[in-house]
């Protein structure tokens, strides 16, 4: 009698725990069942994509399915990682790659693992890649069978690339691809005041001033398949001024206005990636005006003020890294060489002069993707 109470006792924790270990088991999507996702991120071949779907909606790793958008099937790809709320799918044929990007919405339906020939006279469709597409009727097209062929090789479909894997971590979406324009800045500003007291010579006072501040606006190719993507052209204007106090109580004050453009190459990664470190490389050319102004101290008491004014040339070479977040906001950091070359005219005098600014800089900026 003991032992049919603990049997009795024990069947309702048992029936409890047997259902919610079959509760995913009964839940699994069959085959022509059908999902609506989202695509959280995509590789950069579009071969692996990230979506807002896993076990909870019944997926499971090795699933089959074709990915529709309102025009047509999109891609067919197997699932090669699953977890609660998402699942990562290696795609094995494409037929419209621009398609796969961040934040659409489609459909998946499950479906049985494909055939597909190994001649290559018989494949109808040629797979996408991340391009414009021509206007196409993507409806019509589908994925090439071959009667009698051989189903792929076991793992095939899920031998994507660890570097794709890698850029598919489970915080969600990881890219500013679809935001291409970007601002920054590079500001530093010092206004000070200086004073200086001679006994013999009299009493001066003016100012320190450092001044130096770049606007530039830079744009990011949304299409990474070409080569050229990883050059990211800029424009920016520079204006910086210095002014000074010599101690016999001289002042001097230099400004330069210039506007250039300029080249970012990202080699090593895609400028669009975000919460980790970008190293890139950088060279610029710049024109614009420069103007100086002497006023004599005690050297000259009571002289006149002399003034040249010219036009200025520049340019630059370096390095440099930027960090940027999944909002758009980021911060760069460059080491370079700068060489400003100055034509100069004293319009008193009519003496002409040249002068050459040059050597290494290092400057800090923040910018904004949009």
């Amino acid at each position: 009698m003991d032992a049919m109470k603990k049997i009795r006792s024990a069947l309702p924790l048992a029936i409890l725990l047997g259902g919610t270990m079959a509760a995913p088991l009964a839940q699994a999507l069959e085959i022509d069942e059908r999902l609506t996702l989202r695509i959280l991120k995509t590789s950069d071949t579009r071969k692996t994509v990230l979506i807002n779907r896993g076990t909870e909606d019944g997926l499971a790793e090795g699933n089959h399915a074709k990915f529709f958008v309102s025009e047509g099937i999109v891609a067919r790809a197997v699932c090669v990682k699953v977890s609660p709320a998402r699942s990562v799918w290696a795609v094995y044929r494409l037929v419209n790659a621009d398609a796969i990007v961040q934040d659409t919405v489609m459909t998946l339906k499950i479906a049985a693992p494909v055939k597909i020939s190994q001649d290559d006279t018989r494949m109808v469709v040629q797979e996408d890649v991340p391009t414009q597409v021509a206007n196409a009727d993507v409806a019509a097209l589908g994925i090439p069978l071959a009667d009698g062929a051989q189903d792929l090789p076991p793992g095939q479909p899920a031998a994507i690339n660890e570097a794709d894997l890698a850029a598919l971590k489970e915080e969600g979406p990881g890219h500013l691809r679809d935001r291409n324009w970007e601002i920054w800045s590079a500001l530093h500003i010092s206004s000070l005041s200086s004073k200086t007291d001679s006994g013999l010579s009299g009493n001066y006072s003016g100012g320190s001033v450092q001044t130096h501040l770049t606007f530039a606006g830079e744009y990011h190719s949304e299409n990474d398949r070409d080569w050229w993507s990883r050059f990211s052209p800029f424009g920016f204007v520079n204006l910086s001024r210095t002014g000074v106090l010599a101690h016999q109580g001289s002042k001097q004050d230099d400004a330069v206005t210039e506007f250039g453009g300029g080249l970012n190459l990202h080699p090593w990664a895609r400028s669009y990636v975000i919460n980790e470190f970008i190293p890139f490389l950088t060279v610029s050319l710049a024109m614009g005006s420069a103007q100086s102004t002497y006023e004599p101290g005690a050297e000259d008491v009571g002289g006149a003020a002399q003034e040249a004014r010219g036009s200025s040339s520049s340019y630059s070479l370096g390095a440099g890294f930027k960090f940027q977040t999944q909002r758009g906001w980021g911060a760069r950091a460059v080491l370079d060489y700068y060489n400003r070359g100055e034509k100069l005219k004293n319009d008193v005098t009519g003496v002409s002069w040249t002068r050459t600014v040059a050597g290494p800089r290092l400057w800090v900026g923040l910018g904004y993707r949009f």
